[in-house]
């Protein structure tokens, strides 16, 4: 056997290391594979002339700016400075003026895909900061990680369903000050009971529709001081 063609040792110091990912940098990788598919729906949005093309641009600049802030937070100082790069050409180009002060952080729970997307695209489109989590431990460290102004959840979860959910939001949110709005599957009186135990400021069937959700978050935006 020619000596070109003997097999790598283990110990060789061609073959690669190991990377190591820690949870916060796997949380950034997961922020791009989720921007990933939110972006493939706004321009499936945008195409069939159901976003205009400002607000379709102030979703693209609330995904940046999330991933920029993620990426400094855990040391990816080159990510984050592409991100910010990238947000202000957008914002350049798209003629955005987005009062800073107006600009809300919110975390939404929801273990549905779809919904879930559908919500942060529309909280995006008003000019908020949106992160979004498909279980109560995503959502545990995304509240624990920066504080957001509100959070919308769903009140049927399969990781934590009735009584144990409502108990966690009392003892991690609610005591917190963070307000909490239920937009759930569930109805009339059993939501009502859910969003009274779980302490809720607001609540509504996702029957009635994104847009009630987008009012009733509005109103309480208004509320909110800080």
């Amino acid at each position: 056997m020619r000596p070109d063609s003997a097999p790598l040792d283990s110990r060789s110091p061609l073959r690669p290391e190991p990377e190591v990912v820690g949870p916060r940098q796997r949380r950034v990788l997961e922020l791009l594979e989720d921007g990933a598919r939110r972006t493939e729906l706004l321009a499936a949005l945008a195409g069939a002339g159901g976003l205009e093309a400002q607000r379709a641009a102030m979703v693209l600049c609330s995904e940046l700016g999330e991933l920029e802030t993620s990426s400094l937070e855990v040391g990816l100082e080159g990510l984050g400075a592409m991100a910010r790069a990238t947000r202000r050409m957008v914002e350049h180009l798209g003629g955005l003026k987005v009062e800073t002060w107006r600009r809300r952080d919110v975390v939404v729970l929801d273990d549905n895909e779809i919904t879930r997307d559908l919500i942060t695209l529309a909280l995006q489109a008003e000019g908020h900061r949106v992160r979004s989590a498909a279980t109560i431990a995503e959502l545990s460290y995304l509240v624990r990680a920066r504080k957001p102004h509100v959070v919308l959840s769903e009140a049927r979860l399969q990781d934590a369903p009735g009584a144990r959910f409502c108990a966690h939001l009392r003892l991690t949110m609610s005591l917190e000050g963070i307000p909490i709005v239920l937009f759930s599957s569930a109805r009339d009186e059993e939501l009502e009971l859910l969003a009274r135990e779980a302490g809720a400021d607001r609540w509504l069937s996702k029957d009635q529709g994104i847009s009630d959700l987008m009012e009733e978050v509005a109103r309480l935006f208004d509320e909110i001081l800080w």
